[in-house]
Parts: C-alpha cells; sequence; structure tokens
C-alpha cells in the first residue's frame, strides 16, 4: 500500500486469526465505528493497564457502535533458546482478565511476521526484517510505540481512518480521551458542527464555518458569533452515566461521570477492585 495512512485514508481490510477466530476486519466491523489498539509486544505492562481499562469500557464503547480490537507482533519468545516459540495471545488476555473486574471480550490478531503492523504502518519494512531475523541480536520488540486508530462506519462500501494517537511506550492512552474523542466525531458527523477545545458532553459546540449565517440562524437560532468564523451554540445532550477506572496504591479506583441537564457531574470513589498480588 503507498504511502502512510493519515485522516481520511482508507482503512486498509485484511483477513487473521485471532483469539477470537479467524476474522475480515471489514465483516467484524460491518457498518459500525472500529477501535484499533496496535501494540509491538504482548505482556508489557502499560498495554495490559490499558487493555485492562479498555475492557472495563466495552458497554460505554458498545452503546456508540465501537468495536475494538487489538493487533499485537506476537514476538515473545518463551525460552532463550533460540527456537520460534510464541507465548499464545490467550495467556496476556488470561493475564488482563485477572487483573480487570471485567473480562476482555473483543479480539486479539495475530500478527506474528509483523506483515499487518506494516500494513498499518506502526512497523516499517527494516522493522519486519528485524522481527524475522535468525539471529538473537536482532529479534525482539522492533518498535517502542503503540498506535490507535479510530474507524469510520462504511462509506461508499469503505472503512476511513478518522483518528490517530501515537504514544510513546511510557505513557498509557487516556481511555476517557478516547471516549470523548468518539463522542466529539460522532457529534459532528450528526448535527454539522465542531467541537472546540476541552469540549465534553454538554458543553457548546462551533458553528461550521462552511455554514453561511441565514442558515446558521435557521438551525441554530441562539448561536452567538465571537468572531465572523467562531459561532458557539448550546447543544443539548442526552443524560449519560460513565464509569471510569484508575489505578491507585496497587488496586483499582474508580469515579463515576455523568451528563445532568447539560452539566458534566463528576463523584469519585464509588467503588474499588483490589488486584491480587503474585505469590
Amino acid at each position: 500500500m503507498a504511502g502512510r495512512l493519515r485522516l481520511g485514508s482508507v482503512a486498509p481490510d485484511f483477513e487473521a486469526d485471532t483469539t477470537k477466530g479467524r476474522i475480515s476486519l471489514y465483516d467484524y466491523l460491518g457498518n459500525d465505528w472500529g477501535l484499533l489498539l496496535c501494540y509491538p509486544d504482548d505482556f508489557t505492562p502499560v498495554a495490559t493497564t490499558e487493555l485492562v481499562l479498555f475492557s472495563h469500557l466495552q458497554k460505554q464503547f458498545a452503546k456508540r457502535k465501537v468495536k475494538l480490537l487489538v493487533l499485537s507482533t506476537e514476538n515473545q519468545p518463551t525460552d532463550n533458546s533460540g527456537e520460534s516459540a510464541y507465548i499464545p495471545h490467550d495467556d496476556w488476555v488470561n493475564d488482563v482478565n485477572d487483573i480487570g473486574p471485567v473480562p476482555m471480550k473483543f479480539p486479539i490478531i495475530k500478527d506474528r511476521t509483523g506483515q499487518l503492523s506494516h500494513l498499518y504502518h506502526v512497523l516499517d519494512e527494516k522493522d519486519v526484517d528485524n522481527l524475522n531475523a535468525d539471529d538473537e541480536l536482532t529479534t525482539g520488540i522492533a518498535f517502542n510505540s503503540r498506535t490507535l486508530y479510530v474507524i469510520g462506519p462504511k462509506w461508499q462500501s469503505e472503512h476511513h481512518i478518522r483518528a490517530i494517537s501515537q504514544y510513546p511506550y511510557t505513557v498509557g492512552f487516556n481511555t476517557g480521551e478516547v471516549l470523548r474523542m468518539i463522542d466529539a466525531l460522532q457529534l459532528s458527523d450528526s448535527a454539522s458542527v465542531r467541537t472546540p477545545a476541552n469540549w465534553s458532553a454538554g458543553g457548546d459546540v462551533v458553528v461550521r464555518p462552511s455554514m453561511e449565517d441565514d442558515e446558521a440562524k435557521r438551525r441554530f437560532p441562539s448561536f452567538k458569533a465571537v468572531k465572523p468564523y467562531l459561532r458557539f451554540v448550546e447543544m443539548p445532550t442526552k443524560d449519560m452515566d460513565m464509569q471510569f477506572l484508575f489505578f491507585q496504591q496497587g488496586a483499582l479506583t474508580s469515579f463515576g461521570a455523568g451528563v445532568e441537564d447539560g452539566v458534566m457531574v463528576v463523584a469519585e470513589g464509588k467503588e474499588q477492585y483490589d488486584i491480587e498480588p503474585m505469590a
């Protein structure tokens, strides 16, 4: 595939084996949105914490018609013998389920050769060669970042990349920000508006600049023009409740957040889940 994936690029389709059986990306997504989490390796600590929290939010993503899936190169050897033996992804899923309060139900795609990671431009050709090298010096984690793709619903028979986030391996994704970004994208699609900085559900939105004032007055009678190109309007949002987790002193602590009458309400420390230490 020529060129790097950018916003608006067609999301490449593929078939692959996963922890949930063999899937085709487009068949798996259907007409829904997708969230593709790309990792260099299983059993990495930051990625494990992310999968715990994304698993906890599975119902929230389902409400937004977003299907989750993970792409991970399966490149961690079981021993130092130099044999081409790998730990199954299912073992990583078991670790995630041991830590988190909600079982992980979305698939991990098997990508031992790195070709799918190359297809999605989180590995370059040199990394793929390095990943599949025979000598111990070059075998191992081929890249030290993680990439998140938000894939839009099918349009003109194809899925398209709607957002891309790339983080270093030392910094975990903010799952709440991912939900916020998807809410913003879906609202923008449905209401022909834009979301301003730090927008969250219930906050004012921005009238798209290409809309003439006459049409804006008809569609948004109460809009406020701060600049000719910057017009704010209140966008009522349905009441909704969410629950997020964070790690604190070796446990998972939750906080609740919701929109009530257009106002974001947060209540901390509602519930705590202990993590069993290793024996």
